[in-house]
């Protein structure tokens, strides 16, 4: 995509530094050989992530860079690819996985029965030093054989799934709520209790509605900077 090879090209390797402006549209339409059209939108897709101001006249300037993942909540890809994009790396700590029976509020969530079987993915996700998430995924026995889960199992669960195009993952119900974290979660993220957390909780489904994956990731909110756009509504 245009918008990554800016972003490589220019940006995350230091090119072309904070505060500084973009070559403008007709000298990146030569760059890369591409139509104005697509400039813009690669454009205005870096700017909705974060990484640069537009303004009319004055060009795209390139915008100071955080020590934070910066995403829309419309995009369905895991906390790894985010971490990619903005130049990081995830790794993985206080790996578990094992299998477990859903209890009730687990298996209505999955449109499942008590006391199915689930294979559990708990880890700490460390970017830069940091501990700076809780994950929790639970995949429902019969999506994926669990040997093969834990095979294939890389730090992230949806990664694993959605490399499975057989299985057809289309989109995610997901709620975004901010809590306390308590004595367990605090001591998991080398925080005080009662640190602000963001929980993050999403049922990933396929294109037919099947649930795949209850996911429970609750994440410190200085490393992390979720967006939505607000449209105006028709009147």
């Amino acid at each position: 995509m245009v918008k990554d090879f800016i972003l490589n090209d220019l940006i995350l390797n230091g090119v072309i530094a904070s505060g500084e402006r973009l070559p403008t549209e007709a000298e990146l339409c030569e760059r890369y050989d591409i139509s104005r059209i697509t400039v813009r939108a690669a454009l205005r897709s870096l700017r909705d992530a974060g990484y640069i101001d537009v303004r009319q006249g004055l060009g795209s300037t390139v915008l100071p860079r955080a020590n934070t993942l910066a995403t829309g909540l419309d995009q369905l890809s895991s906390l790894e690819v985010l971490a990619a994009v903005d130049g990081g790396q995830l790794s993985s700590v206080d790996v578990e996985i094992e299998e477990v029976a859903l209890t009730a509020d687990e298996a209505a969530k999955l449109s499942l029965t008590a006391g199915e079987r689930a294979l559990v993915v708990r880890r700490v996700k460390i970017l830069r030093g940091a501990r700076v998430a809780y994950i929790v995924d639970y995949i429902p026995e019969g999506v994926l054989d669990f040997d093969q889960v834990r095979n294939e199992f890389a730090g992230s669960v949806l990664d694993v799934l959605l490399d499975h195009t057989e299985l057809e993952v289309e989109y995610a119900d997901a709620n975004l709520t901010a809590i306390g974290a308590g004595e367990q979660l605090a001591g998991l993220l080398h925080v005080s209790a009662g640190t602000p957390v963001l929980g993050l909780e999403e049922v990933t489904l396929t294109r037919s509605g099947r649930a795949v994956n209850l996911s429970k990731c609750w994440m410190l909110p200085t490393f992390f900077d979720f967006r939505l756009r607000r449209r105006r509504g028709n009147s």
